[in-house]
């Protein structure tokens, strides 16, 4: 569904098609999701009491147009409660709860983020352990911020390196510095994966921030996590 498509919906066929989206399935809404988050911005961040516009997965349950402000907790800035079929909240002088995306500028990507993004691919690592014969394991390194630009290339090299099916799967997060709701869903979806043939995947390497947004969705009760690839490769 394109934007536009969105837009000529009603609120109740808008409400209906909400209910059919799965928090951590990759899919179109993501984008949906950011474009109302982008178009808020634009509309109402000259906002003097706004300091940042994001599109959050609140507390891992509700897709929501999130807005941080200076003000007070029992102040509000006069914004609409709701916004494009998505609600807004406000979260005064603190970064919301849940996972963030910063949603860019409206209907396009900034040539600075698309040139980032390019240059911050993940790749698959190529050290020697990746070559182990089938049936072991395999490793996959990423790096730099893993978001709705980047994600489709991790679930691409992710389907590529289980398609074996190694006992083992170690994605190294050590290099990456963000990761958001389309990131972690393509990981919970080759975790899924991977479970399904009884091997095992861990995340290994992660950094104070990328655990942070694990802890906040309860993610880290639901992966192997390690510290690092070799605790990982000894584990049973």
């Amino acid at each position: 569904m394109t934007f536009a498509e969105w837009l000529s919906l009603s609120e109740a066929e808008r409400e209906a098609e909400k209910r059919t989206w799965l928090p951590f399935e990759p899919g179109y809404w993501h984008s949906l999701a950011a474009e109302a988050a982008a178009r808020f911005n634009a509309e109402f961040g000259s906002n003097p009491n706004i300091t940042r516009v994001f599109k959050s997965l609140y507390h891992v349950r509700e897709l929501i147009v999130a807005v941080q402000t200076d003000l007070s907790p029992e102040k509000k800035a006069k914004l609409p409660p709701s916004y494009l079929g998505f609600r807004v909240l406000q979260f005064a002088n603190q970064i919301p709860d849940g996972i963030l995306v910063d949603p860019g500028p409206p209907s396009e990507l900034s040539r600075q983020r698309k040139s980032e993004s390019e240059k911050q691919a993940p790749t698959v690592s190529r050290s020697p352990i990746r070559k182990a014969k089938p049936g072991s394991h395999r490793i996959l390194a990423l790096e730099g911020e893993i978001d709705m630009r980047v994600s489709p290339r991790v679930a691409a090299d992710l389907r590529a390196l289980i398609r074996d099916k190694p006992e083992k799967v170690v994605i190294d997060l050590s290099k990456v510095s963000y990761i958001d709701s389309s990131g972690l869903a393509v990981l919970i979806n080759g975790m899924q994966k991977v479970e399904a043939y009884r091997g095992k995947l861990y995340l290994v390497g992660m950094r104070e921030t990328v655990q942070i947004i694990f802890e906040t969705s309860r993610l880290d009760q639901a992966f192997r996590i390690r510290r690092n690839v070799a605790e990982a490769l000894a584990a049973s």
